[in-house]
């Protein structure tokens, strides 16, 4: 298993109070997702820009999911210059800046030289 990131960045082109109310929606399918372990919600209401960050549990499924049908909802309804970006996750730093408990992993007894 090599734990993946999916950061999804985009631009609303509704209001995003509307959006907000459909992605609650969204959201519980999102959570279903094969080998997704969490997603952060980025969303600045004034401009419009949004950007989400997923952690999946394999490139696999983070790449699935990125040509998948919420992706392409995303890019057909609420939001255009949508731009996905897929990289594993680097644990050993991740973990070193906090990130640990946050991708379900031991938090490490002591930091690198």
């Amino acid at each position: 298993m090599t734990l993946t990131m999916l950061v999804v960045s985009y631009q609303l082109r509704i209001p995003s109070e509307t959006f907000r109310n459909h992605a609650k929606t969204a959201a519980v399918r999102i959570a279903e997702a094969p080998g997704l372990v969490w997603k952060i919600w980025g969303l600045d209401p004034d401009s419009g820009e949004g950007t989400s960050v997923y952690i999946f549990r394999d490139m696999v499924t983070a790449q699935a999911f990125a040509d998948g049908p919420a992706i392409g909802a995303l890019r057909n309804g609420p939001a255009e210059n949508v731009v996905t970006r897929i990289a594993p996750v680097d644990v050993t730093l991740s973990s070193l800046t906090g990130a640990a408990s946050a991708l379900s992993l031991p938090i490490p007894r002591k930091a690198m030289p």
